[in-house]
C-alpha cells in the first residue's frame, strides 16, 4: 500500500487523499459552489469572494490550473502577526518560451520601501524581503505592491485562447 501510495504521488496522477487509505469506496465529492481559490496567505474581504480579478490578482477559478496569475501590476493584502521580521513571497515563472527566451523581473514594495529582483527564469522562486522598521512589531495587514518587467499574454503566445496581460503566478505569502 505505501508504495502504491508513493508511486502515485509522484505519478501526479494521484486524486486520493491520505484519509482515503484503505476508507471504502464512495462516490466523489459534490462541491458546495463554484471554485474559487486565492494564494495561501493573500487575504481578501469577504464582498470581494468570487471576484476573478482583484487590484490585479486573478484568483483561479479552474482547481486543475496554479493559483494564481498577477497582472502586470497588483496589490496583495496578507496579514500578518506581531514580531516578524521577513515576508516571503513564492512565485512561479512558468517554463513557456516567452519566459524562457528573457528572465522575469519583480519590483516588490512594502510600506513605501521598493526592491527589485531580476533574473527569475523558468521555476519556483522564494523571494525574502526584511519588513520595514515601522511595521515589524505590529499584527496587522502588509500591502504588497508588485510590477513585472515584462508582459505574457497566453493568446499571442499560442498557448490558449487567454488574452490577459499577465505578469507571473504567485504561489504564496508566508512569515519568519
Amino acid at each position: 500500500m505505501a508504495l502504491a501510495l508513493i508511486g502515485c504521488i509522484f505519478a501526479s496522477g494521484c486524486n486520493k487523499r491520505i484519509s482515503d487509505i484503505d476508507a471504502p469506496g464512495s462516490p466523489a465529492p459534490v462541491p458546495s459552489g463554484p471554485y474559487w481559490a486565492v494564494p495561501p496567505g493573500v487575504w481578501v474581504a469577504s464582498d470581494l469572494r468570487g471576484t476573478s480579478e482583484i487590484d490585479g490578482l486573478y484568483a483561479s477559478s479552474d482547481p486543475r490550473e496554479r493559483c494564481c496569475w498577477i497582472a502586470p501590476s497588483a496589490t496583495l493584502i496578507a496579514p500578518k502577526t506581531a514580531g516578524t521580521a521577513t515576508a516571503i513571497l513564492t512565485v512561479w515563472v512558468p517554463d513557456y518560451p516567452f519566459f524562457e527566451a528573457a528572465a522575469q523581473g519583480l519590483s516588490v514594495a512594502i510600506a513605501g520601501r521598493e526592491e527589485h529582483r531580476t533574473a527569475l527564469e523558468p521555476g519556483v522562486h522564494r523571494l525574502r524581503f526584511a519588513l520595514p522598521d515601522a511595521i515589524r512589531a505590529h499584527a496587522g495587514e502588509v500591502r504588497f505592491a508588485l510590477r513585472t518587467d515584462r508582459t505574457f499574454v497566453p493568446y499571442d503566445e499560442h498557448v490558449n485562447a487567454d488574452r490577459r496581460a499577465l505578469g507571473l503566478i504567485v504561489l504564496g505569502v508566508a512569515y519568519q
